[in-house]
């Protein structure tokens, strides 16, 4: 792998270590660099980048760019003689800032693009809805205001949508319309392996009323309640179908793995792609889910950390 700043002064052979992380709810993918610290050492060249100076990862061919984000953070060490760097991409910003809107008519990707140019923030590709919206927001972030948009949308169309960044722009995907063209099994890559069932999200009755108070439905999933009983409501809203909105919010067992594994040649292996794991430690055989992923690369070896989900679902804001 290959480190830039600010695109022209390449500092790879001064990089003792990289980092390379994202997740479907952290927003914004995160590089951090270990940088060789020696002021005494006239032999050895001083890096100083700046705050808010411009990192880039790239392939060691330098054809492909993996990430471009701006340092937020950079501390020095004397005990380890190194400075470490901390950048962010664009999405960055969609943390950061609060708005209020009054949005009437108007599509997720409309929303989102007029969002982003208030605040100035470079847009790509935005999923396309075609479904228009009423969306009224009060002191809420950037990113919750984009995701509430595309949950409506997601309501209706059954679409899963992400942020996520790009060469310096934001862009909304559909979630999970990746696969990795390669697995990864117990016999080549896999060193270390779990496997979680939870019912903390469990939602297996939801009621419907109408805006007087009045239940005009109910949709459940009977099959999970030997579980016991968890309930929301749902307010019918207008051009909504209450059934099909209600029945969206539904949810069973929640089913998470975790796997660490040899990364080598294995940059698609991101938060948002889909994933074949071959597993017999924990059970895991089959098409998974990445949400959230944790690339390193030290003394020369590449190592990865990926969290998993059995069935696609993206960062449902509540409207």
């Amino acid at each position: 792998m290959k480190i830039l700043y600010n695109n022209t002064d390449d500092i790879t052979d001064y990089v003792t270590s990289i980092e390379w992380v994202g997740g479907k709810t952290q927003v914004a993918r995160k590089l951090v660099i270990k940088v060789i610290n020696a002021p005494y050492d006239p032999n050895i060249k001083k890096i100083n980048i700046k705050l808010a100076e411009t990192l880039y990862l790239y392939s060691d061919d330098m054809k492909t760019e993996y990430f471009r984000g701006f340092v937020i953070d950079r501390e020095r060490s004397s005990k380890n003689g190194v400075i470490t760097y901390t950048a962010y991409d664009i999405a960055y910003y969609l943390t950061k800032s609060s708005a209020t809107y009054n949005f009437k008519g108007k599509t997720a990707e409309k929303i989102t693009k007029i969002v982003c140019d208030d605040f100035k923030i470079p847009v790509g590709s935005l999923a396309k809805t075609g479904h228009s919206q009423k969306l009224i927001v009060k002191n809420c972030k950037i990113y919750n205001i984009i995701m509430k948009a595309y949950t409506q949308a997601h309501q209706v169309n059954k679409k899963l949508y992400m942020v996520k960044a790009s060469k310096g722009k934001l862009n909304v995907v559909e979630y999970g319309a990746k696969v990795c063209d390669y697995e990864l099994t117990e016999s080549t890559n896999i060193t270390e392996s779990s496997y979680k069932e939870s019912l903390d999200k469990m939602v297996n009755k939801v009621r419907i009323y109408d805006g007087d108070g009045k239940q005009i439905g109910v949709v459940e999933n009977k099959s999970h309640q030997k579980y016991g009983i968890f309930q929301q409501t749902y307010t019918k809203e207008k051009d909504k179908n209450a059934t099909t909105t209600a029945k969206s919010m539904l949810y069973g067992i929640e089913k998470t793995a975790t796997i660490k594994a040899i990364g080598t040649h294995m940059m698609g292996a991101v938060t948002g792609n889909g994933i074949t794991i071959v597993d017999s430690a924990t059970g895991l055989k089959g098409l998974f889910w990445i949400i959230a992923d944790t690339h390193k690369w030290e003394k020369g070896v590449h190592t990865m950390t990926l969290s998993l989900e059995f069935k696609k679902s993206m960062d449902v804001q509540e409207v």
